[in-house]
């Protein structure tokens, strides 16, 4: 993974960088809720992606959005995770995203494949989509 711009294996989506976990507003002891329902996280999407993005159609922001939405609600904690990395390469199959290797910070790998393997109601990837992608896991 040399490239600083990578999101989808084999393709570059520029000014889109997928963050999961990259906002500490976690309370400590914070209680874990239950996972956003699709229309939650279809209502933040359509809310983030009524600007034009650079770079995006309106499906692959909506699509973007929402992978992150699901992935920070599952992101406990972020804030003992400041100044790591881990870059994640994960695909769909059979319904669920699998992670299918990591790249960083042992600690924070550990703990992004724990997210991904427990987020509920992702979106599949939009037609046209490589299998695969790569989500990198900053959080700060």
């Amino acid at each position: 993974m040399a490239s600083g711009k990578k999101i989808i294996a084999g393709c570059l989506l520029p000014g889109m960088l997928l963050l999961a976990g990259c906002q500490s507003a976690t309370q400590a002891g914070r209680e874990k809720q239950p996972p956003p329902t699709r229309q939650q996280m279809q209502t933040v999407a359509e809310r983030q992606c009524s600007k034009k993005q650079d770079g995006l159609t309106h499906q692959q922001c909506l699509y973007y959005t929402q992978m992150q939405y699901g992935f920070q609600h599952n992101f406990y904690d972020a804030e003992r995770y400041k100044g790591r990395r881990c870059a994640v390469t994960v695909g769909w199959h059979n319904g669920r995203y699998a992670v299918l290797s990591t790249q960083g910070d042992e600690i924070l790998c550990l703990k992004s494949w724990s997210v991904i393997g427990s987020a509920e109601n992702l979106p599949p990837p939009p037609a046209g989509f490589p299998p695969q992608m790569v989500i990198d896991f900053t959080p700060r």
